[in-house]
């Protein structure tokens, strides 16, 4: 999330930040100098991002009063190896474009250390004793190795302040944590989650204060769980085929994908979750980790918004960074849909993003051929979307992709093989190599035609590139890190490639404030 400054540019506060770097380093005061790789100017545009220094897991927004507030962990003094995070704070109207707000929950001001992640809800009816309407938030802290606190805002979610432990920590273990709350209308209680090492925790409530526990799903092949979450939708979009969702923070070593958001579709009573369906994974890239949803009145129960933290703790640490490190993906639109794959949930860029980016090439009914000129030749852009779709029924032959970010040796390929209908997002090609194998191993996904079309959305940032195909059954997420001379884009085919049609949005102008 980028904020505009009159007396400053962006460029000009990363160049003076990169020489305060040095001086820190001449002296001592930070990690090596080699670590630092001019990300300020690879801040993405439409994505959000902390203004300075570090962020990690994003917290369930809240609609209030035409606005949704998200919040997410922010850590203030990263560059100077402080530790520990509080809850930055962000606002919008059309969840496009966020202004920042000040730090709702600061860190350290309890004797209980920093908070940690956790869910907001509106207490509408005043069950917590705060106030008709008061924003009360349980977060997980550090104390007693982890346990939930309330904090509570009468300010409309901007601050809040700190009431007590409302749960304690019974195992010992440092696996007890964020807690993700809904209000349940069939039992009338509150209904709490908690990530507890192999299994999620059900918890009730009256008064958001005291919990009973109630229930367990346990599953053991999925790594150590995180940020559950737990949602009805209806099915197709028809209210009177409802289903509830569990999605679960995991590793997906067990499955070929590496950390982030599985979901199990079942039944929930208020008390016990029952799975209809084996486990299931929101998408296939590496870069798309503790994902929440949430609602508005007027999505009317057939879709929610989605966002994530778009990194991997397999190496967030090790990503270079100079101004900050740590971006959200954009906000999409979740439904759960019947394809041949059983109940799934697609997800979309949510509807008016592209709205705000202009149309520079669109082609209808092309054919594209090997060795002949690239169509994107005299384009050059670090942020821009593709809107494609390819016949691979009849008028397609061989292999063809998009190389995004190309220049300098530099780029990013999304590969299609329809003889075998596999999709393929490989960034070896980077500027920078972390010599980590979740960053270098390239997904594979397969992917049937529809009605004989590959249908695709790239939404390409700067440094991110979100890819969604065949209206959102399949999505991947993924870092890039490349230099900012690496502003071509190529599209090829060993053999030839009809395109339906293609749309080139440059999205260079926009900026989030």
């Amino acid at each position: 999330m980028r904020v505009r400054v009159k007396c400053i540019s962006n460029q000009a506060r990363g160049v003076l930040f990169a020489v305060l770097v040095g001086l820190l380093f001449s002296f001592g005061f930070v990690g090596s100098k080699a670590a630092f790789a001019n990300s300020e100017l690879n801040r993405p545009e439409y994505h959000i991002t902390p203004q300075a220094e570090w962020m990690n897991d994003v917290q369930r927004p809240l609609y209030i009063n035409g606005q949704h507030h998200l919040y997410y962990l922010y850590n203030d003094d990263y560059s100077w190896g402080g530790n520990g995070t509080e809850w930055a704070h962000a606002v919008s109207t059309d969840l496009v474009h966020w202004e920042r707000k000040p730090v709702a929950i600061e860190k350290y001001k309890t004797p209980y250390g920093d908070p940690w992640t956790g869910s907001t809800v509106i207490d509408e009816n005043n069950t917590a004793g705060f106030g008709k309407n008061a924003v009360i938030a349980l977060v997980t802290m550090p104390y007693e190795g982890q346990s939930t606190h309330l904090w509570y805002s009468t300010d409309g979610g901007n601050s809040f302040k700190h009431y007590n432990i409302v749960q304690h920590n019974p195992t010992g273990s440092a696996d007890f944590r964020d807690p993700k709350i809904i209000w349940h209308e069939q039992t009338q209680k509150w209904v709490m989650l908690l990530a507890e090492r192999d299994k999620v925790g059900f918890y009730t409530s009256s008064n958001l204060k005291d919990w009973e526990y109630t229930s367990s799903f346990v599953r053991q092949d999925i790594g150590i769980i995180e940020c559950p979450d737990i949602f009805q939708l209806n099915v197709d979009g028809n209210s009177d085929n409802k289903k509830w969702v569990l999605m679960i923070g995991g590793n997906g070593f067990n499955y070929g994908v590496t950390t982030g958001s599985s979901y199990f579709v079942g039944d929930f009573d208020g008390r016990e979750f029952h799975a209809e369906t084996p486990v299931k994974w929101l998408e296939q890239g590496a870069d798309s980790y503790t994902g929440v949803t949430w609602d508005a009145p007027y999505t009317n129960g057939n879709f929610r918004y989605f966002i994530s933290w778009m990194n991997n703790w397999n190496y967030a640490g090790k990503l270079p960074w100079d101004t900050f490190n740590g971006n959200t993906s954009i906000v999409r639109e979740i439904r759960l849909k019947t394809t041949p794959d059983g109940l799934k949930l697609v997800q979309e860029p949510v509807w008016n993003l592209l709205d705000n980016f202009p149309i520079i090439m669109d082609i209808r009914g092309e054919d594209i051929y090997t060795g002949q000129e690239n169509i994107f030749k005299d384009f050059h852009g670090l942020s821009y979307s593709i809107e494609a779709q390819i016949d691979v029924a009849d008028l397609t032959e061989g292999k063809f992709g998009f190389s995004v970010r190309d220049g300098d040796g530099q780029h990013a390929d999304l590969t299609y093989d329809k003889s075998i209908n596999e999709f393929v997002f490989n960034r070896e090609s980077s500027r920078i190599k972390i010599d980590v194998e979740e960053f270098k191993r390239p997904q594979r996904v397969i992917v049937a035609p529809k009605e004989g079309k590959i249908k695709l959305e790239i939404l390409v940032d700067r440094n991110a590139v979100e890819v969604f195909i065949n209206d959102g059954e399949y999505v991947l997420s993924n870092l890039i890190l490349n230099d900012l001379s690496s502003d071509g884009l190529r599209l090829w085919t060993d053999g030839h490639l009809h395109l339906d049609y293609l749309k080139l949005r440059d999205s260079n102008e926009f900026t989030i404030s």
